[in-house]
């Protein structure tokens, strides 16, 4: 699936090439409103399906679990509760080469946000004699990347483009964990927490779509923003005779490698 997926990045990369050489070498003469503009905008909105570990995000199981034994914590930090589908939007700056009909180098910033259990974020796990309130993580992840643009104008009202870029991607995943208050403890708050470090990953992206009058567009996109192991800090907070007991310890989870394909619709101006 991952050979696949990058074939597709690489095929898609070589196509917007090709499709600018070749039409920078031809005679054509037919100009766009987009060609005479020397800096164009853009701003979009999406959604995103993550894939491969990424589609399987990190599952807390029973926090209760992760000071007992290592096997536990094994156990119960696992890859099995598929991320959802997620939003997505961003901005782009496009410069039109002069002398090269429709090419153009391009900045882009990027928001993207997925969570563990769609758009819940928290749920009551309670019975008749425990109160368990659970949290799941969100995965933010930022990417600022530099590329190309290639648009092909079909006629006045209609054009198709392709892009590519590369660049830099903050990765944030958001706390998660559970707080529990039992009638057999003496209704005692029980809270056990994983905090995760930020990291910076290396990415690129692809995408190709249709634009309409110049001004609206959809495309669809694939987007790798690196691999990276998941490390934090697991936290436990009881309370003690006088002062709260809080222990913790740093943990590794594997790789995640955060890659997505969304479909996402633009404005230009």
């Amino acid at each position: 699936m991952k050979r696949t997926l990058r074939r597709v990045a690489l095929l898609s990369v070589a196509m917007v090439a090709s499709l600018a050489v070749s039409t920078a070498m031809a005679q054509d003469t037919q100009t766009t409103n987009s060609d005479s503009k020397k800096v164009e905008y853009s701003i979009y909105l999406g959604a995103s399906t993550p894939l491969g570990s990424f589609g399987k995000a990190p599952a807390i199981g029973h926090p209760a679990d992760f000071f007992h034994t290592k096997v536990a914590y094994d156990n119960h930090i696992t890859y099995g509760d598929a991320d959802c589908v997620g939003a997505n939007m961003g901005v782009k700056a496009k410069y039109n080469i002069p002398g090269v009909k429709g090419l153009g180098i391009m900045a882009t910033a990027d928001m993207f946000l997925n969570t563990t259990f769609g758009f819940k974020i928290k749920e009551d796990n309670s019975s008749d004699d425990i109160i368990n309130n659970e949290f799941y993580s969100a995965h933010i992840n930022i990417p600022v990347m530099l590329g190309a643009n290639y648009d092909y104008a079909i006629n006045d009202k209609v054009s198709i483009w392709g892009e590519a870029a590369v660049g830099a991607n903050l990765r944030i995943i958001t706390k998660e964990g559970t707080t529990m208050r039992a009638e057999y403890l003496d209704n005692i708050e029980l809270t056990f927490m994983n905090k995760y470090d930020n990291c910076f990953t290396l990415g690129f992206q692809a995408g190709a779509g249709v634009k309409l009058k110049d001004k609206y567009s959809i495309g669809v996109h694939y987007y790798n923003l690196g691999t990276k192991t998941i490390t934090g800090v697991m936290t436990d907070i009881t309370p003690g005779v006088e002062t709260l007991d809080v222990r913790s310890r740093p943990f590794e989870r594997p790789e995640l490698e955060t890659s997505m394909l969304l479909i996402r619709f633009g404005y230009h101006f």
